[in-house]
This record gives C-alpha cells, sequence and structure tokens, in this order.
C-alpha cells in the first residue's frame, strides 16, 4: 500500500464519491476501504464527533488509536442533523455521491456471534461453555462484505449492461457473519431434513504447545505425516493403527493429535519450525501482534506500515489486502479532524462562504478551527 499523502488517489475507484454516515467499526471500516481504492469518502459526524473519536485510548493528539485505525482517507464534515439545515445539507450532498453508507439501525457484534451459532463451536474445547471470539469479528467482516456489495452495486449501474440506476442494499450482520463462518460448519445440514449431529469444531484445528510457545499446523494427506513424523523423530507413529494412512487418521483425530500433540512439546520453537521445514510440514508459530508486525513475510508485504503525521508523529496502519499491479491501493489522507473540510465541501457543492458562516453560527455544523 502505497503512501502518498497530499496526492490525488491512482487506486481503481477513483472519481467515485462516498457519503459515509457511520461511527464505530462497520461502516467507517467499509468506507476507509473504499477511500484506500481510491474512492473520494466525505465522513459525516455528529458535531460532538463520533464515538470512536474519545471512546478508548491511548490518544494522541487530540484522536484516538482507535479512531485512526477506522478513518484515514477521508475528509470531515460536522453536522446537526437534529436541525432541518443539518437534513437539508446532508441531503444536497447525497445528490452528487456514488455511494451513501449509513448505519443508523444498530447491531451489536456480541449478539451477531451468538445468533449465528459459532459461539458453540468456539466453546467446545472450553468445557461447552460457548465463547466469543476476542474481536469485533463480525463488525469487521461485515464492513469487509459490505465494500464488496458496494462495488458490486456500482458495477451493476456502470457495466456495459448495466441499468444505469442506483439501488438500496442491505448487508445484515447476521448474513455477513454466517455467509463467511458457516460453510465449513453445514456439511451436516447440507441434505434436509438431516439426522445427523449438530456441527462440531473441525478437529484437526489445534494448537501445539512447544518447549517455549506454541505453534499450529496440518499434515493430513499421507507424505506430510511421514514428513512430521521424520522431524519429530517418531516415526513408529507411521505403523500405528489409525495412523497408517490418511483414511484411518480422518477416521479419528484425536489419537494421532494427542500422539502428535505429545511429541511436539519435547521440542523448542524455532528448532521444532526448522526441522518441519526440511521436511516438507507447514507450521508456523503462534505470535503477538508485535511479534507479527515483525515477521519477514509481513515485513516484506507491508501488512502493517508506518506513515508520518504533523501533529501525534509516527502512525502504524495496518494495509489494505489488495496488491495491485497497476491501480495500487495507498494512503493520500490521514484520519481528518473534526469538521475539517467544511469550507471545501460545502463550497463543492454550491454553498457560499456567508451559507458556511451562518450555518456554523446557528449550531449547524462545526469547524475545528473555531
Amino acid at each position: 500500500m502505497d503512501i502518498e499523502l497530499g496526492k490525488a488517489s491512482e487506486g481503481p475507484l477513483k472519481g467515485i464519491r462516498v457519503l459515509d454516515v457511520t461511527s464505530m467499526i462497520t461502516g467507517p471500516l467499509c468506507s476507509q476501504m473504499l477511500g484506500d481504492l481510491g474512492a473520494e469518502v466525505i465522513k459525516i459526524e455528529p458535531t460532538h464527533g463520533e464515538v470512536a473519536r474519545w471512546m478508548m485510548p491511548p490518544e494522541n493528539g487530540g484522536l484516538t488509536g482507535f479512531y485512526y485505525q477506522m478513518n484515514r482517507n477521508k475528509r470531515s464534515l460536522a453536522l446537526n442533523l437534529q436541525k432541518e439545515e443539518g437534513i437539508a445539507i446532508l441531503k444536497r450532498l447525497a445528490t452528487d455521491v456514488d455511494i451513501l453508507v449509513e448505519s443508523f439501525r444498530p447491531a451489536y457484534d456480541p449478539i451477531a456471534q451468538g445468533l449465528v451459532g459459532m459461539m458453540h463451536i468456539q466453546g467446545k474445547r472450553f468445557g461447552g461453555k460457548p465463547q466469543l471470539i476476542q474481536s469485533a469479528i463480525v463488525d469487521k467482516t461485515t464492513a469487509t462484505t459490505a465494500a464488496g456489495i458496494a462495488m458490486a452495486a456500482l458495477y451493476a449501474r456502470e457495466s456495459i449492461n448495466g441499468s444505469g440506476r442506483g439501488q438500496r442494499v442491505d448487508v445484515p450482520m447476521i448474513d455477513a457473519c454466517a455467509a463467511n463462518s458457516l460453510p465449513d460448519m453445514l456439511p451436516v445440514d447440507s441434505f434436509q431434513p438431516s439426522e445427523l449431529p449438530d456441527a462440531e469444531p473441525l478437529a484437526v484445528l489445534r494448537t501445539f504447545a512447544t518447549l517455549d510457545g506454541h505453534v499450529v499446523g496440518m499434515a493430513l494427506q499421507d507424505n506430510h505425516f511421514e514428513g512430521l513424523c521424520q522431524a519429530l523423530e517418531c516415526e513408529h507413529l507411521l505403523e500405528r493403527e489409525g495412523m497408517r494412512n490418511v483414511g484411518e487418521r480422518i477416521s479419528d483425530f484425536g489419537p494421532w493429535l494427542d500422539a502428535i500433540e505429545e511429541e511436539i512439546g519435547s521440542w523448542p520453537t524455532d528448532e521444532l519450525l526448522a526441522r518441519f521445514d526440511a521436511n516438507g510440514v507447514t507450521c508456523g508459530k503462534v505470535k503477538t501482534i508485535r511479534e507479527f508486525a515483525e515477521d519477514p513475510q509481513a515485513r516484506h508485504n507491508r501488512t502493517l506500515f508506518d506513515a508520518e503525521h504533523p501533529e501525534p508523529g509516527t502512525l502504524r496502519y495496518v494495509r489494505y489486502p489488495g496488491h495491485f499491479s497497476d491501480t495500487p491501493a495507498s494512503l493520500t489522507r490521514h484520519p481528518p479532524r473534526l469538521g475539517e473540510h467544511i469550507a471545501e465541501i460545502l463550497a463543492e457543492a454550491g454553498f457560499s462562504e456567508e451559507e458556511v458562516q451562518s450555518f456554523e453560527a446557528a449550531g449547524v455544523m462545526l469547524n475545528y478551527q473555531s
């Protein structure tokens, strides 16, 4: 992801205009992705600022780290939608955009996690008590899903056989969560009516403790399992009943995974990974986020990248995941101050300086410089 601060984006959505009337995670992250791809995003906030600006530390330069991660590549307009003039301004702006992102109906990540069914899957290994994923996974899944859907709607309007018209698109959180979580859980119910038990966790997904950390990996095929046993110097397992071929191992994951777990526990992580690599076994170290930032592949990809800001200094971001050869995603703007771009946004919409001043005086909008 290129750092092109202050420059025009050359991304694939260059020329597309987006109006973002959202807060917190889902909507802001969706519109940020569109902005990363070159769309021009106008963020509408209440005059006291959206909650992400102040709800979660750390804070630096008047903005929180939480806000910084969801709101780059946007301009800000602080608008009082409790006043008729504020609604009128919003409607006027909406007539000149390609995408309007809104999330006025509240929805909450933990509730969606509970409804979709994955909490029971997560909890099987914890004595059966349902477990939440310890991240706002549904909010973020919905954001990425919505960004893709918005681009599909644009294509439906603009393509050779397109309609030439916009359309309303709803992205329910439970639908986004189910679409991304259930495909590998639903096979037991593919054929209806089903008499099979409820879905179970994928038994092969297991974390293995080493002498000084943890690793994860997979060795299902016969050649991979052979390499695994060679790396661990436990070739005797290749002849043990239930482990002799992929058919036996898939029929009952428990015995061979338990045996491998015991063997892995006697090796230090780095030596173990070197031995796995030499024997063609796909395995990786379980890292913290800060350790991940130093991972060679992550550094090569610039998955987490730093950019300089004139006030808080060095900022760290997560890159847009697409690596384009000709129309790259880019950082052209740091997250905006509240109401930072009132004058230019309203001038583009045809409002005079006198009108803007009267709006400010009437409390219809807030200029961060005032």
